[in-house]
């Protein structure tokens, strides 16, 4: 099987092929360079191609290459804000929340540094073939821009959170006690607004 067969099986059954994947499949970045010139590849990103960019446009799928990058990496910020519907603010960059040992340099992304239950408390995972993305659940969203976040954001969060069908505000108290930052009395409060 030629090279460029090996690269569109791999973006066929993954999406997208990163620069290292195609290294363990022996093929250099000449190759991907050359197929990028002739339109037959598309670079997202540095180290990352596809074949199609339709799956930019998926509001999970947009951050798998982010998740495949930097595997440690959980979505959170102000993209987990976008992802949940509880924002205005526009997402200049993709926020990650990675382990406080590691670094990320790369300016499309807004890399959060966490340990403990501040970085493992509340991950979901989204399954896309065997790519995933790790985002913190709407709850653990909510209370991180209460904490990170400007004032006006956070509390935008939290009244989009109570409005919800879905909400949970056991769920939300019990994260926000774990987490350092206490909110009862603000839920009670915003509940009787309503």
């Amino acid at each position: 099987m030629g090279e460029k067969n090996k690269i569109l099986k791999h973006i066929e059954k993954n999406i997208f092929i990163t620069a290292a994947e195609a290294r363990k499949h022996g093929i250099g970045p000449m190759v991907l360079s050359r197929m990028v010139a002739k339109e037959e590849l598309f670079s997202t990103e540095r180290g990352v191609y596809a074949t199609t960019l339709d799956w930019l446009t998926d509001p999970l799928k947009k951050y798998l290459a982010a998740c495949t990058l930097y595997p440690e990496a959980v979505i959170s910020g102000i993209s987990a804000l976008t992802y949940y519907d509880l924002t205005d603010e526009e997402e200049r960059k993709i926020w990650i929340t990675i382990p406080i040992s590691q670094v990320v340099r790369n300016p499309k992304y807004r890399a959060l540094r966490s340990q403990g239950n501040c970085y493992s408390l509340g991950i979901q995972t989204f399954k896309f073939g065997k790519r995933r993305v790790r985002i913190y659940n709407i709850e653990k969203t909510v209370i991180d821009a209460l904490k990170y976040q400007p004032e006006e954001v956070g509390y935008k969060a939290l009244k989009g959170y109570l409005k919800r069908k879905d909400k949970d505000v056991k769920k939300l108290c019990r994260y926000a006690e774990v987490l350092g930052k206490p909110l009862e009395d603000k839920v009670r409060f915003f509940l009787a607004e309503e």
